[in-house]
């Protein structure tokens, strides 16, 4: 009987461990911003789209992302996948405004920017800055 119950009671041990549960959100904006990116160079872009500021300029840019990723070969996207983020630099401009200067190991000369905001006590992606030619 004690076999059973200690039995029982490492499978549970064992299920609870593997559920990792739901993924906290990043509390910090090069967390958010690494986050963010990771989601996009897996091509998680349903995870990626819950991370953008949302308004309607957001929407169209996520939206070319969406397409731009759509056009890529299964080849392409998976050396997007194992590739790693390189931060260039992060500049503070605010204690709620931050621009995160990227490239990845894959494609390391295409520079990018990111633009990430606080809003209500969360780190949310603002693509406007991104498309608006600030590369």
């Amino acid at each position: 009987m004690t076999r059973i119950l200690l039995t029982g009671l490492f499978a549970t041990i064992l299920l609870a461990s593997c559920n990792s549960g739901p993924k906290e959100y990043p509390q910090t904006e090069t967390g958010a911003a690494t986050a963010f990116i990771r989601h996009i160079l897996d091509n998680q872009l349903d995870e990626a789209e819950k991370m953008i500021l949302d308004d309607e300029a957001n929407r169209q840019y996520f939206d070319i992302i969406r397409q731009q990723y759509a056009k890529k070969g299964k080849e392409e996207l998976e050396k997007f996948k194992s590739a790693d983020i390189i931060i260039n630099e992060i500049g503070n401009v605010t204690d709620t405004v931050c621009i995160v200067n990227y490239s990845n190991s894959y494609d390391r000369e295409l520079k990018n920017k990111v633009k990430v905001v606080r809003i209500n006590g969360k780190w949310l992606i603002d693509l406007k800055y991104t498309f608006s030619g600030n590369l």
